[in-house]
């Protein structure tokens, strides 16, 4: 985007925003519909077992078949909790109290829908549970996230050991999340344009939308993001006024 040419219109902003909470199901969704697929084939095997040794009355053979499908079972509880709070999360449009360790810790479950993220990166987490309330739609909190971490994953595609790691902290005046990765972080030509729209460097499809989308989620609502040069590592925060 050229110095002169004028920003998006609120229409257009609010446009592009439903666009990316929808393009995040479209990529992280077929995963974990993988995930449950594979828990009911691991199932399905011992089901055919327990049976066979309930016919015959070989009752050691159907306890430990009983086993495998209790684990089975479990699996896909877990895969159904995840895809059931993704869905209450994005539902959740108006301001209310939020956990943002809570949040972030169900958004990074989601992400294990992405093939990349589950095999490959190592994806890190420290996310203390008494730092307090800071308030948001948390539909809002979780897509600017989710733009933050996308483009954490995009900078660690390709690199040695890739990691990410998603922080929750107190700052000054209010709570933060911190994405941080082993990338190389923004070019010196980048780093001032970071948040401006239609820039990027990672070329190909990227339309450099992603950390200005993130950045207008939360403005409603006071919140921010921000590149931290002076880290050790290429991290951005994002930042929340407490409730």
């Amino acid at each position: 985007m050229s110095p002169t040419a004028p920003p998006p219109s609120p229409e257009l902003v609010r446009a592009l925003l439903e666009r990316e909470r929808l393009a995040l199901v479209g990529r992280l969704l077929p995963g974990l519909v993988h995930n449950l697929s594979g828990g009911v084939q691991t199932m399905s095997l011992p089901l055919d077992l327990a049976r066979l040794a309930l016919k015959r009355g070989d009752s050691a053979k159907l306890a430990g078949k009983l086993d495998t499908l209790r684990e089975g079972l479990e699996r896909l509880t877990t895969e159904v909790g995840i895809l059931a709070r993704r869905s209450r999360t994005d539902r959740k449009r108006a301001a209310e109290p939020l956990d943002l360790a809570d949040l972030a810790g169900g958004e990074l479950d989601f992400w294990r829908g992405d093939l990349f993220v589950k095999h490959d990166v190592r994806l890190e987490r420290e996310l203390p549970r008494d730092l307090g309330l800071a308030r948001c739609a948390p539909a809002d909190a979780a897509l600017a996230l989710n733009l933050v971490l996308a483009n954490a994953v995009e900078a660690v595609r390709g690199g040695p050991s890739p990691v990410v790691m998603v922080r929750a902290r107190a700052v000054e005046g209010g709570l933060a999340l911190e994405v941080s990765d082993s990338g190389p972080g923004p070019s010196p030509e980048m780093a001032g344009r970071l948040f401006e729209p239609f820039t990027g460097d990672k070329g190909g499809e990227h339309e450099g939308l992603g950390l200005f989308l993130a950045r207008e989620a939360l403005r409603p609502w006071g919140g921010a993001v921000a590149w931290l040069p002076e880290a050790p590592r290429a991290t951005f925060r994002i930042s929340l006024p407490r409730n």
